[in-house]
């Protein structure tokens, strides 16, 4: 006969003395020494996760299979469930199973209890009205973030980004460690991202404030008039996944160095199936082939200015140049002379 202690007993539903248990290790006896853990982060709902040693489970099945019981009552499963109880009575707090505000994770075999926050996902739109800051940090290619100087020991070759801005205020307040920034796409650091914004997500990791006011958030952030976000909201990480995976068609404006006649500018409107292959400025950092991508409407707004819808992923600067035969055909190419971009405006993100 096996040794077992009383819990395991009776879970299991047999009958016998109860002595030093090979399954649990007698840890159904210090269950409440381990649980003192003293976790201040704000949080309201939580749940439990357990660490076993694969030899204790592997012990577990032999034992079960040779008398021939349920593995419905595992160790592990009963665990979680009595952790789970004393948890939910010592901080008054509600289990979730998808989406917890922490994870105990408990270590059988250490026997420590470790919180495990969740990052705190907030959603929003982003208006950047100049046309000198990047949309993320970029480090010091020379020191790789250390600080050099020529990057002025900054570890920066920006001064500050869309995301520094932002997450700032948001840093500030939920008393994070870090945070991520996730954009539905990215605007050229000489871009100014206008009209209702472009969507992106923050993400703060290890918060020890959930409850922010997102209100104030905004109204400190727009404190900044560079950078101006709007509708900021709770979140989850599914909402990354659709920005950072979804395609989303874009309205663009972009000055020229010269004139469009209207016979130029009707000639225009049959720009379509565009053939482009990374652009030069680029190629460093994309792989080298050919996109195709579709031109939906292009419309001169002024004796010099181009509204111009497209396909995610286009190019609109070399759309305009032709970037030496690389984009195919190009509003250079259509009008038979060369044209450049002087100044592009992303107005519209078509991600509703």
């Amino acid at each position: 006969m096996y040794g077992l202690c009383t819990p395991c007993l009776k879970r299991l539903g047999l009958e016998g003395s109860p002595s030093r248990c090979e399954i649990c290790g007698g840890i159904f006896e210090r269950v409440d020494a381990l649980l003192r853990v003293n976790y201040k982060a704000e949080f309201s709902t939580f749940n439990v996760g357990i660490r076993l040693d694969p030899e204790r489970e592997e012990k577990e099945r032999e034992i079960m299979e040779r008398l021939q019981l349920s593995g419905e009552k595992t160790l592990k499963r009963e665990l979680i469930l009595l952790i789970r109880k004393k948890l939910e009575e010592k901080f008054e707090k509600k289990i979730e199973l998808q989406n917890p505000d922490v994870v105990f994770i408990v270590d059988l075999e250490k026997e420590t209890i470790q919180p495990i926050p969740s990052p705190l996902y907030i959603k929003g739109r982003y208006t950047k009205t100049v046309r000198t800051i990047p949309q993320t940090k970029w480090h010091c290619k020379r020191c790789r973030g250390k600080g050099c100087s020529h990057c002025n020991f900054t570890g920066k070759i920006y001064e500050t980004s869309v995301e520094e801005i932002i997450g700032a205020v948001f840093l500030e307040h939920t008393k994070g460690k870090e945070e991520r920034f996730h954009g539905a796409g990215r605007e050229d650091i000489d871009a100014q991202m206008l009209g209702d914004g472009r969507p992106f997500v923050i993400e703060i990791r290890d918060p020890c404030v959930r409850s922010v006011d997102l209100e104030r958030i905004a109204s400190e952030v727009n404190q900044d008039e560079r950078v101006q976000v709007r509708e900021l909201e709770h979140s989850h990480k599914k909402e990354v996944v659709r920005l950072k995976e979804g395609k989303f068609d874009k309205t663009y404006l972009a000055r020229l160095n010269d004139e469009i006649t209207d016979e130029e500018a009707l000639a225009l409107r049959r720009l379509h199936e565009i053939h482009q292959q990374t652009p030069r400025r680029v190629s460093h950092r994309r792989a080298n082939k050919i996109r195709i991508r579709k031109v939906y409407k292009v419309e001169r707004k002024s004796s010099n200015c181009l509204e111009i819808c497209c396909e995610s992923g286009l190019y609109v600067k070399e759309l305009i140049t032709g970037d030496d035969g690389r984009t195919v055909p190009s509003v250079s190419s259509v009008v038979q002379r060369d044209l450049e971009c002087i100044a592009l405006d992303v107005v519209k993100i078509h991600d509703r």
